[in-house]
């Protein structure tokens, strides 16, 4: 299977990344764009960076880059789970930047004690006051302890919570959690291959006043697969497209209800490559019309 490094080795694309920061839509526009968080006055920039594998590796250095590039063109959201959210916490305080980065931390439920002393533990490795956001991947048992985390809330250790799980197979639970009004943030998979999301649930999500990250804008790389050899299409230039990756991306954030789409790389390149679908325009109905026929006729 042809992962992304192998995918940019051929196709050109790694020297196009590694020259988006100065390209011509980056000098016009110093920062990527953010979103307001439903209810809020607070923004999120569009792309955030997942669990990267350098922070889950514990490479400080590979990982301090990483976050440079963010903080360099406006990023801020990064998910972080496991050891991940205490390296990115220690960066942010080397950095002075705890206040800079929004972390995306998860807190499985247990008893209320456990979960805040975890809180309160976290939120100190991250410099913060109060976690950013606290989720889970188990939808049935945040339904049930969902008190726990509102407690948590109210009592000024966590700021947002909400759920983070794959598979169109989970939309009916996480929808019936956001028509219940019990997350403030909600994850999932949505992109290209994957549009299932856009069918109700993040229409329900925008109605609620829900926020939404989005996970797997790659498929876990296999989307490069399947577009490997190909030439981007030439009217994909009309949204200031510059890279497949960036056809991803930019198809995700077109969405009215995404607030951030998560990229996972521990790849400078790569990072800059994501970074520039932030930048110039989105592609309007028509045109992701055009892009989801192109991807499902692969």
């Amino acid at each position: 299977m042809t992962n992304r490094r192998d995918f940019l080795s051929y196709s050109g694309a790694a020297v196009l990344a590694a020259s988006l920061p100065v390209s011509s839509l980056a000098g016009q526009q110093e920062k990527i764009p953010a979103r307001l968080i439903p209810g809020t006055d607070e923004k999120l920039p569009v792309i955030g960076l997942g669990n990267s594998q350098s922070f889950r590796n514990e490479d400080l250095d590979a990982a301090a880059n990483l976050i440079d590039i963010f903080l360099e063109h406006g990023g801020g959201f990064v998910d972080a789970g496991g050891v991940s959210a205490m390296v990115v916490g220690r960066i942010a305080q080397d950095k002075n930047a705890s206040e800079k980065l929004f972390i995306g931390n998860y807190l499985d439920p247990k008893d209320l004690g456990a979960m805040r002393h975890e809180a309160v533990s976290a939120a100190k490795g991250q410099g913060k006051d109060a976690l950013d956001l606290v989720h889970t991947r188990n939808l049935a048992e945040y339904r049930s302890r969902h008190d726990q985390y509102r407690q948590m809330k109210e009592d000024g250790l966590v700021r947002y919570i909400g759920v983070a799980r794959t598979g169109a197979d989970n939309f009916d639970a996480i929808g019936q959690l956001v028509e219940d009004g019990l997350v403030d943030f909600i994850q999932v998979n949505y992109s290209l291959v994957e549009p299932e999301a856009a069918d109700r649930l993040l229409p329900l999500a925008a109605d609620q006043g829900v926020a939404v990250s989005i996970s797997r804008p790659f498929i876990n790389g296999r989307y490069f697969g399947m577009v490997s050899g190909m030439d981007l299409p030439a009217w994909a230039a009309e949204f200031d497209c510059q890279s497949w990756a960036q056809f991803s991306l930019k198809f995700i954030v077109a969405h009215p209800a995404v607030n951030c789409v998560l990229t996972e790389t521990a790849n400078p390149k790569h990072a800059i490559d994501n970074l520039g679908a932030g930048y110039g325009g989105l592609p309007n109905k028509a045109a992701q019309q055009k892009m989801l026929a192109l991807i499902a006729g692969l």
